[in-house]
Formats: structure tokens, C-alpha cells, sequence
């Protein structure tokens, strides 16, 4: 009877074996319920308003020296002039607006870039998770990784434009210290973002509170384009690298979407990297509307026809400013070259330095701004949405050996 049981291919003992050596092994590929596009949408806003609001509070400070050097008659790149007891007294104003103005714009921006990015790329994508990836609507095209990357991007920042400008207005006039003149603030009320939000309706209305916003918009688009173009090639080549790995898992399915999970140091890379690419890149339109956002106009005097042309010979547009900055930057450049020297190269050599230092002022500290936020935010952002919506795949560890009792 024992040799009898011992040819059998099944015996009791041989099938707890099988069972046991069938959970000593831990897949790679990762499988779980399809998430409806509600679900992702709130997810993904919850895992970006978290992420964005950490990493805004933790570089408010240097946000707070990058605008003082880029406001009209600021020191431009003199960072002993930066450094002062001014600077020092405002560096928290505005942190309180700014980290929860900055977790409603993070939350805007990526649940509809998600969404957005799920329609435009093909259903097999490895950008999509779950088992049922949405119904691709007739009416829009099948686009690759990057054309839908830098759709996706500008459409998320135009969904979180409502929220951002009217943040960034306030935080950036509690940074310059707007309202610390005695003529701006005769009461002598605490400043602080309510004092902004209401001097800022009761002086320009709403309107006042979106001042700023197509040049902020022209910032931000370009700036999103190549932040998420730049990442998603990133991860991207990290999904390349790990292919062997992948395919030769005995859980993978061809035809099904991949995404990689990706470790929190290499997402921290990524994301800086990015990040100062695109800062640095946009910094000309970042001084710009600095300068629309916290430019004061002049007291008229007198009444009607007047007044309201002066007002009207005022207003401030992108092209104004930029008109002014190239010009203050000419005439900075013709006084040196004046008394320096005529040398045609020379003059057009400090032109160019000129035109260089206005344009990109506070470049440096605006790019390493970019890189420590997107790092931080990144690696939480990955983190957090891994944790409310696990990933197709995540490289194992270590295999484990099966080990059958004789």
C-alpha cells in the first residue's frame, strides 16, 4: 500500500507540497481590481494636492528670495543685496496661502492631467493601470507618449490656473511687502493674506485677483511641457531598462498595460532634474509676470477725460513690460559701454549680459527652487499613488527558491 501511494501522482502529502511551494513564490506583476475614472480622479487629485503642498511649504523660503530679486528696482543677481534684514523679515509671509493655495492647484492640475493623458494614449498603453482601461472616445486621435504628455500637461495647468494665479498674487505681494508703505496701508493693519485678498478686491476688484494670468499661463504651459515630457521619458527608459525583467516573468501578459513602479531615490532624480530643466528654461516669462503682478500704478490727479487716459497709457500687458525690461537693459548696457570702452564686440558683448541679467534674474535660484520641489514632489507622488492604487508591476526583490520535503 505505501509503494502504491508513493507511484501515485497525487497523494495528500504531494498536494499540500504543491500548495505551499505554489505560495512560496511572490510574483512580480501585480493585479488588481479595474479602477473606475471617479476613482482615479480623486485619487490622483488627492495624491497631487498632498505632494504639491509638502513640497511648496518646504521651498517657500527660497520662493520668497527668487521674487525679491526679480520685482522692478530689485537686485537683480547682487545677492549681498538679497540677503538683508527685510529679506529675512519676510521670508514666512504668505506661507500659510501659499501651501494651501498650492495642495487645491496640485490636486486640479494632476487629476485632470490623468485624465486627460488616459484618453489620448492608446488603450494597451503602459501609462494606464488596471484591467479596464477606458473607452477611447471616436472623436479623439490616438496619440504617442509625448504629444499626449504636452496636451495633457497644458490642459492640467489650465484647469489649476483658477486656483494659482489668485494664490500666487497674494503670496507674491506678502513676499515684495506690497502693502508695507504708509500710503498703501494708512490704518496700519496687520498684513497678511486676508488684508491682500480684501485690498486687492476693494482697489481692482476681481479682476484684480487674476491679474496676471495669461502671462502666468504662458510660464506655466511651456514650463509643464517640458516637465512631464522630460519625467515621462524618464520613467520611460527606467520601464526600458527593467524589459528583460518583465517579460520573462511567468505572470506577464503581452497585450496587457504596464506600469513600473519606480523607486523613491529614482524618482527623486528624475523629478529634479526636470524640474530645473524647465525652470530655468521659463524664467524670462517667470520675471515678467512678477513684474505685472506686483507692479503699482501711479496716483492721478484730477478728474475726467484726463485721468482716465492716464490710466489707460498705464495699463500693464506682457508686452509693456517686456517692451520696458529691454529697454531699461539697452540703456544699462549703453552707459557702461560709454565709459568703458567703443568697441563695437564689447558693446554688444555687455548688451547681450544686460539683456541676459534682466531676462534671467533669480534664474538660478528659480531652477534650484524647481529641483527641490519636484524632487519632493515626485517621490511623494509616486509614493502616494502606488499606495492608493498599486501598480501592474513592481520589481520583486529576490526570487524564492521552492523547497519540496522528501
Amino acid at each position: 500500500m505505501q509503494q502504491q501511494q508513493q507511484n501515485l501522482p497525487y497523494t495528500h502529502t504531494a498536494a499540500k507540497v504543491a500548495v505551499a511551494a505554489a505560495h512560496s513564490y511572490t510574483p512580480s506583476v501585480v493585479r488588481k481590481p479595474a479602477y473606475s475614472q471617479s476613482q482615479k480622479f480623486k485619487n490622483h487629485f488627492q495624491s497631487g494636492a498632498v505632494s504639491l503642498s509638502l513640497s511648496y511649504a518646504v521651498m517657500h523660503p527660497l520662493d520668497t528670495l527668487k521674487t525679491r530679486m526679480q520685482v522692478p528696482g530689485g537686485s537683480g543677481i547682487a545677492w549681498s543685496a538679497v540677503f538683508t534684514r527685510e529679506t529675512l523679515r519676510l521670508l514666512g509671509k504668505g506661507f500659510v496661502v501659499s501651501s494651501i493655495g498650492a495642495g487645491l492647484q496640485g490636486g486640479a492640475r494632476f487629476s485632470f492631467y490623468e485624465l486627460t493623458k488616459s484618453y489620448l494614449l492608446p488603450p494597451t498603453s503602459r501609462f494606464q493601470t488596471g484591467l479596464n482601461p477606458p473607452v477611447h472616445p471616436w472623436w479623439l486621435p490616438t496619440l504617442s507618449p509625448i504629444p499626449a504628455t504636452a496636451i495633457s500637461a497644458i490642459i492640467g495647468d489650465l484647469a489649476s490656473s483658477v486656483i494659482k494665479v489668485p494664490r500666487e498674487v497674494i503670496t507674491s505681494r506678502l513676499q515684495t511687502g506690497y502693502y508695507h508703505s504708509a500710503s498703501a496701508n494708512p490704518t496700519g493693519a496687520p498684513i497678511n493674506a486676508g488684508f491682500v485678498f480684501r485690498a486687492v478686491l476693494r482697489e481692482e476688484g476681481v479682476r484684480g485677483l487674476f491679474r496676471g494670468f495669461w502671462s502666468t499661463t504662458a510660464r506655466d504651459c511651456p514650463f509643464m511641457v517640458i516637465l512631464f515630457t522630460t519625467y515621462e521619458n524618464f520613467k520611460a527608459y527606467h520601464t526600458r531598462s527593467l524589459q528583460t525583467q518583465i517579460t520573462s516573468d511567468p505572470k506577464y501578459v503581452a497585450s496587457s498595460p504596464v506600469e513600473v513602479k519606480i523607486p523613491a531615490m529614482t524618482s527623486t532624480l528624475f523629478g529634479g532634474i526636470s524640474g530645473f530643466l524647465a525652470g530655468y528654461f521659463t524664467t524670462p516669462m517667470d520675471v515678467i509676470r512678477t513684474r505685472i503682478m506686483t507692479y503699482k500704478k501711479q496716483t492721478s490727479v484730477g478728474t475726467g477725460a484726463a485721468v482716465r487716459a492716464a490710466a489707460q497709457a498705464e495699463e500693464i500687458t506682457m508686452t509693456s513690460i517686456t517692451r520696458a525690461m529691454y529697454q531699461q537693459a539697452m540703456q544699462q548696457a549703453s552707459s557702461v559701454g560709454s565709459g568703458a570702452s567703443n568697441n563695437g564686440f564689447v558693446r554688444t558683448l555687455t548688451q547681450g549680459r544686460n539683456i541676459y541679467s534682466t531676462f534671467f534674474a533669480g534664474a538660478i535660484p528659480r531652477s534650484l527652487w524647481w529641483f527641490c520641489v519636484c524632487s519632493i514632489f515626485f517621490s511623494t507622488y509616486e509614493a502616494m499613488k502606488q499606495k492608493l492604487m498599486p501598480l501592474d508591476y513592481e520589481p520583486s526583490s529576490s526570487s524564492s527558491s521552492v523547497v519540496v520535503p522528501k
